[in-house]
């Protein structure tokens, strides 16, 4: 009968024997002294030299493997820690081997003093798994690659390479003997050259010294068509060397199918639909709706304040919030700038209008949640239909937009058939423009101004009308703002200019008295550099006083030009008195007064009507005194009461203008008033 020690010595010798057909060995490590020692054995008490192993100076364990990483695991069992796990590759051949320690006696300072270890040779097949996980996709081709000894060890191939060069591969070739083969033959003609300078052992001991990872995308011929690839490779040899790599590659031509796809339809700012993406889709929808047009009131504020980088950002919040809203079969996309664009798939205007209206509430949270600037949206809509164009229907879209940008009070414009004729009507008006002007059928009205001193006639501003063949007057608010989009607002000035000289001259010709009458002058004009001579030369030639003339010039053209004090000096060396027309409409601040560019402050309506309120009243005062203090003479316009006229009369406005005293008059009703 076999006694107790030997049946237990049975079992440690099963043990052990088992654990070595698994190919994993058990041994005992004394981290503090640096010795390993066979942890099932006869002797396992026996403290002999030739049961332990001295990592140290071992000269076996060094021929087999790194020893250095093999003592910082040693190292991490030393100070402490329950655990510890290091992966070995042999230095000959492709063994790995994986050396975990678990501790199991400390000191009293908490030191290990004994642990357990376990050696574990990985097979081929664990390998391979290892290595797609360190390349972090699937490729389908993955290789060993011993730099030391150079040379290439296939793990897996992909069909078409087992084809060509699965021979070569068998062979454990040379790294760069290999990838010369395999780029000479499959790469595509233009790459071969970068290919392989970008995979060269050179260039990727310099990638990896500041990465573990390198990978480059190229080009190559299979079957006739071009397909893309992507060739990664992982250094598994420690930071800053290279003695060991895994090289993986894949075909990526989906992914980079779908990266073009993404760079010719997905906007770069908003991440969402750029303008191609949403014509597509559009066209490809055979459902009616509205498509909308969007713009955002002064956007550049944005920019200008808080930085382009904001502005982006608030640019997506604008077009996440817009997809937000549209439903399943609606579109958004991003134009350009702040300019968007909608298509919902409703049949009921009421619907979108409704859809309208929840975007611009939805983005004055945007504002508030990003602290910039109110972020205020408006829009065009025009009718959709299958089949039509897409470009002609954002135009329209854009025509009826365009028709509110000036209005922060209005949301939404629609599209319409009166738009569609109001465009014909413009058309016509500017191929009839240089034609009625040399026929003479736009025509020169005045409009008196009176000194409220006085009641006597002190001035007048000339102002154009048009007349039709049909004797139908076109008023100004119609062709003034479409001449100044088309530049033919420079011609008109001039007719009008030379016009009113010329009535000036047959008056004084006539001994009928004679007052100044000013006329407008476009901001289209001052940006002309001979602006000025042209007219001096104008006046001359027809032989009238320059402050005969005087030059009316908008207060918001004047803020807008930055060269306007050099045409006022210009202006007033010629002899022409210059007024600062529509003051107080919306750009008036106290530095066009400082320009000292003007002879007279002419104020607007909108300043006028304050009269009868206290506040507007202190405000007028203060503004006529001011520019009484700086020699500028006032003009009130628009003044349509007795009442306003009193309260002008009592703070010394010098003249008014205004349906108070007569409406613009036709050239013989206004003569009736110089006899």
């Amino acid at each position: 009968m076999s006694n107790r020690f030997d049946d237990e010595n049975n079992i440690e010798m099963d043990i052990k024997t088992a654990f070595a057909s698994w190919g994993k060995y058990v041994f005992k490590c004394f981290p503090q002294e640096c010795r390993l020692r066979s942890f099932l054995s006869e002797d396992s008490l026996d403290d002999s030299e030739e049961k332990n192993v001295d990592i140290i100076n071992n000269p076996f364990i060094d021929s087999m493997v790194d020893r250095n990483n093999l003592l910082k695991a040693v190292k991490q069992i030393a100070e402490g820690e329950k655990f510890a796990t290091v992966v070995l590759h042999a230095k000959e051949g492709t063994d790995t081997y994986r050396i975990s320690f678990k501790s199991i006696c400390f000191d009293d300072d908490g030191r290990t003093v004994e642990a357990i270890g376990l050696a574990e040779q990985l097979d081929e097949r664990l390998n391979e798994s290892e290595m797609v996980n360190a390349l972090g996709s699937n490729f389908n081709s993955i290789y060993y690659v011993d730099v030391d000894n150079n040379k290439m060890y296939p793990y897996r191939m992909n069909p078409s390479v087992r084809a060509m060069f699965g021979e070569v591969l068998e062979s454990k070739p040379g790294y760069n003997e290999m990838m010369e083969q395999y780029v000479n033959a499959i790469v595509l003609e233009e790459d071969k050259l970068h290919m392989l300078l970008e995979t060269s052992i050179n260039n990727l001991r310099r990638q990896f010294l500041i990465k573990d990872t390198y990978q480059h995308d190229y080009r190559i011929v299979r079957d006739g068509q071009v397909q893309y690839c992507r060739a990664k490779f992982v250094n598994v040899s420690g930071v800053g060397e290279l003695h060991k790599m895994i090289a993986g590659f894949s075909d990526i031509s989906p992914e980079k199918q779908r990266e073009l796809e993404r760079i010719a339809y997905v906007d770069a700012v908003t991440g969402g639909n750029n303008y191609e993406s949403f014509k597509k889709k559009l066209r490809d929808r055979n459902v009616s709706g509205y498509l909308i047009s969007m713009d955002i009131h002064s956007f550049k504020i944005v920019n200008s304040i808080c930085g382009v980088a904001k502005g982006d950002e608030a640019l997506r919040w604008i077009s996440e919030n817009i997809r937000g809203v549209v439903g399943y079969n609606d579109i958004s996309g991003h134009i350009n700038a702040d300019r968007f664009v909608i298509f919902f798939a409703d049949d009921k205007i009421n619907k979108v209008i409704r859809k309208i209206e929840t975007i611009n509430l939805q983005l004055i949270k945007v504002s508030e949640s990003l602290k910039i600037p109110k972020i205020q949206p408006y829009f065009g809509v025009t009718k959709w239909e299958p089949g039509k164009k897409v470009e002609e229907a954002y135009g329209e879209a854009n025509f009826a937009k365009n028709r509110i940008k000036e209005r922060k009070d209005v949301l939404y414009q629609i599209y319409s058939q009166a738009d569609t004729e109001r465009i014909v009507e413009e058309k016509q008006m500017e191929d009839n423009f240089y034609r009625d002007l040399n026929d003479n059928h736009f025509e020169i009205w005045y409009q008196p101004k009176y000194a409220p001193k006085t009641n006597k006639l002190v001035g007048a501003e000339g102002l154009v009308r048009w007349r039709r063949e049909n004797n139908e007057i076109i008023p100004p608010s119609k062709f003034i703002p479409l001449f100044e989009r088309n530049g033919m607002i420079k011609a008109l000035d001039e007719y009008v200019f030379r016009e009113v000289c010329t009535h000036q001259r047959r008056w004084l010709d006539e001994g009928k008295k004679i007052v100044p009458i000013s006329i407008n002058l476009s901001r289209a004009s001052l940006y002309f550099e001979s602006v000025v001579k042209r007219y001096h030369d104008i006046a001359r030639r027809i032989g009238i006083y320059t402050h005969l003339v005087p030059i009316e010039i908008t207060e918001s053209a004047a803020v807008d030009n930055d060269e306007i004090k050099s045409i006022a000096d210009k202006f007033h060396g010629n002899g022409f008195p210059l007024l600062v027309d529509d003051f107080g409409s919306g750009y008036s601040s106290l530095v066009t007064l400082n320009m000292k560019c003007f002879d007279t402050l002419k104020i607007d309506k909108s300043l006028i009507d304050y009269i009868g309120d206290s506040n507007g009243e202190r405000l007028l005062v203060h503004t006529i005194a001011l520019a009484k203090e700086l020699g500028i003479c006032v003009t009130a316009e628009g003044v349509e009461s007795q009442e306003q006229v009193e309260f002008l009369k009592n703070i010394d406005c010098d003249s008014i203008q205004g349906f108070y005293y007569s409406k613009p008059l036709p050239l013989t009703e206004y003569e009736m008033l110089l006899d």
